[in-house]
């Protein structure tokens, strides 16, 4: 019976050493499984880092290949940039020199052509006032001495008016001269001068142009600026012959606004003409398509910017037909029926009119006229020349009414002349006669206080009686 206890009670141990050795296996085949899948997540993790790293070092090595690249490319900018600057240098060194030399010959000239009309001028005012003098002295000639001078006197007073008359034709002469050398300067020179102009203001608009990617409002100052330039270029003074943003009003000073939109009537520029004529010009920029046309390379996209670059400039200058600054210019300023809407890039205007060769006409029958700077230079160059005849056509009205006044006073010197003349002889005449009373004859008043002196009245020490002038039977 005890062996069967024992015989059980080993079996009991041996199947409970079986299950804590089995329960034991599972536990560390568990542990096993997990440390394999940590072993395996980390061999993932540092491929994925090794791979991480591999694109790292390919990136940074593109990376420096780029900043190589650009260096080399800043340097070749900087070395253009130099070039540049030291060409334009030079090519303004010439043109100062150029513009001397010209500057020093026009003023050799004009400096030659007032010496000859001095002489002129003071040869034939020589010949006047030799014929004057020769004048006077053949009527001074016919008085006694005790009225010369009074004479003199009388002559220099009726000739004062005259010689002032002449002095300011002299100086009219002398103003109208010289407006006239400056106006009939060299025309090859103008033109040189003006394409030098024109040139300089391309490159720089084109270099700015490029650099140039800011909205609607930033394109609009900056053409706005181009223009006051080549006005400044042209010898334009602001205040005097344009103005800048000026709100146009009425006659009472109040802001005018378009009937249409409500909004201020305010061009970018009014400039003035002879006479109280006005002129407006409006600068507008579109260069948005044009530089989308000159960057591609697909003749539907180059197409497809034309027509955008088109119907920008078209839109442009509908709406400055609409504004219709013209008509609100109020007296006494008068404005000429067109606007001058202005292009500052020649390229995006050209490209504009080759695609529609209407879109010019079609402005021009809104009565607005597109130009660009070229044509703008020669426009401006026609005001100039319009403001320098009206100056020349000013001083010699000026002359004319001077010259007018001149006979007049010739007129009134000859007259008074001729009257001094007779006053003169009826003086002489009244002279005789008093001095024969006086003097001469047995009834002068001298022979009758000689006879009281001979009767014993007695004469003053200081003041004798002079002996009469009376004539032997």
């Amino acid at each position: 019976m005890q062996i069967l206890f024992l015989i059980i009670g080993l079996l009991i141990g041996a199947a409970l050493t079986g299950l804590l050795v089995q329960n034991k296996r599972k536990g560390l085949e568990a542990e096993l499984l997990l440390a394999r899948q940590q072993t395996d997540s980390e061999v993932r993790q540092r491929r994925d880092t090794e791979a991480r790293l591999a694109a790292a070092a390919d990136q940074l090595a593109a990376l420096q290949q780029q900043l190589t690249a650009a260096k080399v490319a800043v340097s070749a900018v900087q070395a253009q940039l130099d070039t540049e600057r030291r060409q334009h240098d030079e090519e303004e060194a010439r043109r100062s020199e150029r513009q001397a030399r010209l500057e020093d010959e026009r003023r050799e000239q004009q400096l030659h052509r007032e010496r000859q009309l001095q002489q002129q001028f003071e040869a034939q005012l020589e010949t006047v006032r030799e014929q004057f003098q020769n004048l006077a002295a053949r009527v001074m000639d016919h008085t006694a001495d005790r009225l010369k001078t009074q004479n003199t006197e009388s002559m220099q007073t009726l000739t004062a008016p005259l010689r002032e008359n002449i002095s300011k034709l002299h100086e009219a002469i002398a103003q109208t001269n010289q407006e006239t050398a400056r106006s009939t300067a060299s025309l090859a020179q103008q033109l040189k001068a003006m394409a030098e102009q024109t040139e300089k203001i391309d490159h720089t608009a084109n270099r700015l142009t490029n650099v140039m990617r800011g909205g609607s409002k930033i394109q609009g100052n900056w053409g706005e600026l181009i223009l006051t330039e080549i006005l400044e270029q042209n010898g334009f003074r602001e205040g005097v012959n344009y103005d800048v943003q000026q709100t146009l009003t009425d006659e009472r000073g109040q802001a005018l606004t378009n009937d249409e939109s409500g909004r201020r009537m305010i061009p970018d520029v009014v400039l003035h003409y002879p006479k109280n004529e006005d002129v407006i010009i409006d600068a507008k920029m579109s260069i948005e398509a044009y530089e989308q046309y000159v960057n591609t390379d697909s003749e539907a996209l180059r197409k497809k910017y034309a027509d955008d670059l088109v119907r920008s400039i078209r839109t442009q200058f509908m709406g400055l037909a609409r504004r219709d600054y013209s008509s609100y210019v109020r007296p006494p300023r008068h404005a000429i029926d067109f606007v001058i809407m202005f292009v500052p890039n020649e390229g995006a205007l050209q490209l504009a009119l080759a695609t529609d060769k209407r879109l010019w006409s079609e402005a021009f029958e809104r009565h607005v006229f597109i130009t660009s700077q070229q044509n703008l230079m020669a426009i401006l160059k026609m005001i100039e020349v319009a403001w320098r005849q009206y100056t020349q056509t000013e001083n010699q009205l000026r002359v004319y009414s001077l010259a007018e006044e001149l006979l007049k006073r010739v007129g009134e010197f000859i007259k008074r002349f001729d009257k001094v003349k007779r006053d003169i002889e009826t003086l002489g005449k009244d002279y005789e006669d008093a001095y024969n009373k006086a003097y001469t004859g047995r009834q002068s008043i001298v022979q009758k206080a000689n006879e009281l002196k001979q009767l014993g009245v007695k004469e003053s020490g200081n003041q004798p009686i002079p002996e009469a002038e009376v004539e032997l039977a």
